[in-house]
């Protein structure tokens, strides 16, 4: 595939992006309001003399974006003077964090990113003319990345990875595409050694191999009231939490709990937090079938003694989730779904375990397993009863429970570091282009 033929894709599209962004609006997964950043249009003034430019889609490249964003305030006390961060997101609960972050006091502007169309993008790029364009996304878009990288915008992939669904295009069908693309980027931080030869291998030059951004994690907020109320109800238990489980999660835990009643163990509950909650009565459904009584957040239920299991569907309560548990089942990866980040309950120094599906944060979940902050279960045909083992196993050692956590805050502080590091890049990038 070539840049040409991509751009002729994107006009045919281009014809259901009405239709297809009202379907979002009505999923709830657009902001209506503000459908025209989509094509590239703000309403919004650019009113900062430099504009640095942080591309990411979720929450995760977002707490990532404003972590190197303040890194680079502290590494370059000059940008604090008339420099505003100009944060792109795809997801509503991303946007929704950014601009959390600005009333807070963060100098960033969020806008949602346009789509991919050339034309959409020119129009971004000649309204906020940013100073530096840094994607922190998986996925690359190559209108994006190179344009700004033709207009002479210093151009950098930080915290890059590949899905290996995404480097088999890039290297396949795309090679061509990818030359086009990745040989203007100024700098790639790749993930690791792995990803920095995969980014040589598709062009790309100026390469580093740091760690994942995406490994820097600020504590969610604790409600203390719940936080005193549940390990008052729970004094004499060992707390299991499985953090945003998908379909198909809940019957390996019920397995667990299995396990813990044949052996007439009633010391260890599970907490239940669904990543979406729309699924609370399905769960519920499930465990009652499966013989076992389940009390509920969302009906101000709290767990007791002789319980197994607790559903926390709510939203907004999961550091104070992680402060009391004593292991952290990080969900997404006993079901192919990539794998969430792990970085939260690593920050709080949590144990962390987590199935073979970590696709998606592979870098995060292997500097853990490294520093022995985690596990992670190795994927073969008995991987469900290997986690079942595993948690039985380290339940019951809260000594290795306690070493396991504190190594997993230490890798947590390194990551901070590898983000100091990342920012003195793109410092000494910016000085250059500067100076030209």
């Amino acid at each position: 595939m070539t840049l040409l033929l991509y751009n002729l894709i994107w006009k045919l599209l281009k014809v259901f992006v009405p239709n297809y962004l009202n379907y979002r609006v009505n999923r709830g997964k657009e902001e209506k309001n503000r459908i025209l950043e989509r094509y590239g249009i703000s309403t919004k003034k650019r009113n900062s003399k430099k504009i640095i430019w942080l591309h990411g889609s979720s929450v995760g490249e977002s707490v990532a974006a404003i972590a190197l964003a303040n890194s680079m305030l502290k590494n370059d006390s000059s940008l604090k003077i008339d420099t505003k961060f100009l944060i792109t997101t795809n997801t509503v609960t991303s946007a929704k964090y950014v601009n959390n972050k600005i009333k807070q006091g963060f100098p960033g502007i969020h806008q949602y990113h346009p789509y991919d169309y050339h034309e959409f993008v020119k129009k971004f790029l000649i309204k906020w003319k940013p100073d530096m364009a840094i994607f922190l996304e998986s996925d690359f878009w190559p209108n994006l990345i190179y344009l700004a990288s033709v207009n002479k915008i210093p151009t950098i992939l930080a915290s890059s990875q590949m899905s290996k669904k995404s480097a088999r295009f890039w290297s396949g069908i795309g090679k061509m595409l990818a030359k086009k693309i990745f040989k203007n980027v100024d700098l790639v931080l790749a993930v690791d050694p792995q990803h920095a030869k995969l980014f040589e291998n598709l062009g790309a030059k100026n390469i580093r191999s740091l760690t994942s951004l995406k490994s820097i994690a600020e504590k969610p907020s604790i409600n203390v009231k719940y936080v005193k109320k549940l390990k008052k109800n729970l004094s004499n238990k060992k707390i299991i939490l499985a953090a945003s489980t998908h379909q198909g999660e809940e019957e390996v835990l019920i397995q667990l709990a299995n396990s813990f009643r044949k052996k007439g163990y009633n010391n260890t509950i599970i907490i239940i937090v669904p990543r979406h909650v729309k699924r609370s009565q399905s769960i519920q459904n499930l465990v009652k079938s499966a013989g076992y009584d389940i009390k509920c957040r969302s009906k101000n239920e709290y767990p007791e003694n002789n319980d197994y299991f607790y559903l926390a569907d709510t939203m907004g309560e999961m550091g104070s989730l992680i402060e009391v548990s004593n292991l952290v089942f990080v969900a997404g990866s006993l079901v192919p779904a990539g794998g969430h980040n792990p970085a939260e309950a690593a920050n709080f120094g949590k144990c962390v375990i987590m199935g073979p599906f970590t696709e998606k944060c592979n870098a995060q979940i292997n500097d853990l397993v490294w520093s022995g902050g985690a596990i992670k279960i190795e994927k073969n045909k008995f991987f469900k009863k290997d986690f079942v083992n595993k948690v039985n196993e380290i339940i019951n050692e809260p000594l290795r429970l306690e070493d396991m956590g504190k190594n997993a805050m230490e890798a947590s502080g390194y990551a901070q570091l590898r983000a100091d590091e990342a920012s003195e890049y793109l410092v000494t990038i910016m000085n250059k282009n500067k100076a030209k």
